[in-house]
């Protein structure tokens, strides 16, 4: 195959010219890019050529003022839809496309401009998301050059998730005769996509799709159709390593005391590292495993304010930049955020982020959080603080000793096939044992009768979810703390001669870590 490189205008305007549109019948000015290669045949229809160009290169053919134009999709929205315009009751509410819509790797099947005779293969895959299963192709029969079939395939993919969040059905009046298909709007606080449009006497009926203009972006790398001669190796380049000290995320994890480790590389060489543990601050290392499992990482770019864990946080939002290749976040509703979805670690208190905006490639906005889950303690966060995806298939558990609770552990992280020591990343922490330390008793109250104190309150569950929630295998009971005084006990309750003024404190109990935060009151 030769490069020559032909102008997506040029191509299209030969299509339409070839089909008999008369000329100044057709506008092709807003097009860019270039064809690396099409066959044209005078037995394929125009439209299904023209179809194939916009598959590959997200434009649409539109109806505007008698002429058909071709716009890219991406755009800024034309205008905000007043729902006040909506004719009958359209637009309550949006239909959600089914989830088997999304697969989990979508390949693209097409000719390399730098390869043979036989088809070459793109594929995007979005394992981290739960929701994909099987995969799908997309078979074209144009010339594409390597990274733009990589990064093609990657928009696709992005446009497919973003696109099943559903569809609105509604119908305007003739003042929004102008909206045609491919449009850009906002509605009901949403960017969405006008997919089609069917005209009647004195209304217009309009299906709108979600759009998102990020999902238009790509920096995704191609795998070339045949190796270059000689390649000089990618350095794997460093490993991002975080030491995390948290509750459990798996009631299986309730087994052995332990903790946490994250491990992902910074770019598409690395394929894992070796980690290894230090009791002395560094000076020996042992204990080193290896991981190749990247877990999706970055740190804050803006700040996050504080904000109470009783109530959804729709206050503060934080803008993350991704340091995991290729990583993407995905939205998520309240109640996917109560069923433990996007839960993630910033700094040392764990959220749940419920809105997801690619800002640009690798540059997040993220909002609606549901804050200090877990007993995690709330906190305002500067920018460099780090970000960690908390998806357990993707963190290492490290069972540990009880002999090393309060200790400083060192971690160092060495890149496979690193070539010196600019690939070695290190990090540090206090081992609390938070994995087993129990959260505070709830609804403690007390009250005086017949010279007796009578004190009641409710365990908190640690493992579990829903409405079954369990102690930990190492619960040990509660202790009763009036006014300096203890007492344990299994029970829920407790009664003793009144002390007269009282303070009540009362902690639950765990055998590894003794006893957690406790809950308050005074008499």
């Amino acid at each position: 195959m030769n490069n020559a490189h032909y102008s997506l205008a040029g191509v299209v305007a030969e299509i339409c010219a070839r089909a008999g549109l008369p000329f100044g019948g057709f506008d092709t000015s807003l097009l860019e890019g270039t064809v690396a290669g099409m066959q044209l045949t005078n037995e394929a229809a125009a439209y299904s050529q023209l179809e194939t160009l916009a598959q590959a290169h997200f434009f649409d053919p539109v109806n505007r003022g008698g002429k058909l134009s071709f716009i890219h999709r991406g755009g800024e929205p034309v205008l905000e839809i007043n729902p006040d315009d909506l004719i009958g009751d359209s637009g309550d509410e949006s239909t959600r496309r089914s989830p088997a819509e999304i697969v989990r790797v979508l390949n693209l099947n097409y000719y390399d401009s730098a390869g043979g005779i036989d088809t070459d293969k793109q594929s995007s895959d979005r394992s981290i998301d739960t929701r994909g299963e099987g995969e799908e192709n997309i078979d074209t029969p144009l010339v594409l050059e390597t990274e733009f079939a990589a990064r093609q395939v990657a928009i696709a993919h992005k446009v497919m998730i973003e696109e099943q969040r559903g569809e609105f059905d509604i119908t305007l009046p003739d003042s929004y005769l102008a909206l045609t298909t491919a449009d850009i709007v906002r509605f009901r606080g949403q960017r969405l996509r006008v997919d089609e449009v069917h005209l009647d006497n004195g209304e217009q009926r309009y299906t709108l799709v979600y759009d998102r203009k990020s999902a238009y972006q790509s920096r995704a790398f191609g795998i070339a159709p045949v190796p270059p001669p000689e390649p000089t190796p990618q350095a794997p380049g460093p490993t991002n390593l975080h030491f995390i000290d948290s509750a459990i995320l798996s009631s299986a994890d309730d087994a052995q005391l332990g903790y946490y480790i994250a491990v992902g590389g910074t770019n598409t060489a690395w394929r894992g590292a070796s980690v290894a543990l230090s009791l002395d601050g560094g000076e020996n290392y042992i204990d080193s495993a290896p991981v190749t499992t990247a877990t999706v990482m970055g740190t804050l770019e803006t700040a996050l304010g504080n904000h109470r864990n009783h109530v959804p946080d729709q206050i503060n939002q934080v803008q993350v930049r991704l340091s995991t290749p290729g990583a993407a976040l995905e939205a998520r509703t309240l109640a996917q955020l109560q069923n433990r979805q996007n839960r993630a670690l910033i700094g040392d208190e764990i959220v749940a982020f419920g809105a997801a905006e690619e800002l640009e490639p690798g540059l997040w906005q993220l909002g609606y959080f549901l804050r200090g889950r877990l007993d995690s303690p709330t906190n305002a966060h500067p920018p460099g603080t780090r970000f960690v995806l908390l998806n357990r298939n993707t963190l290492q558990r490290v069972p540990t000793e009880r002999y090393n609770l309060n200790q400083a552990l060192s971690f160092r992280a060495i890149s496979f096939g690193a070539l010196n020591d600019d690939s070695e990343t290190t990090t540090s922490g206090i081992l609390r044992g938070q994995s087993h330390i129990p959260p505070a008793p709830a609804y403690l109250r007390a009250y005086r009768h017949n010279n007796q104190l009578h004190i009641h309150w409710i365990g908190t569950g640690h493992l579990g979810g829903r409405a079954a929630f369990d102690h930990s295998q190492y619960f040990s009971g509660y202790r009763i703390d009036i006014n300096g005084n203890t007492h344990d006990t299994q029970n829920t309750n407790y009664t003793t001669t009144d002390p007269g003024p009282a303070r009540i404190r009362v902690a639950q109990l765990n055998t590894l870590t003794g006893p957690g935060p406790s809950t308050e009151i005074n008499l």
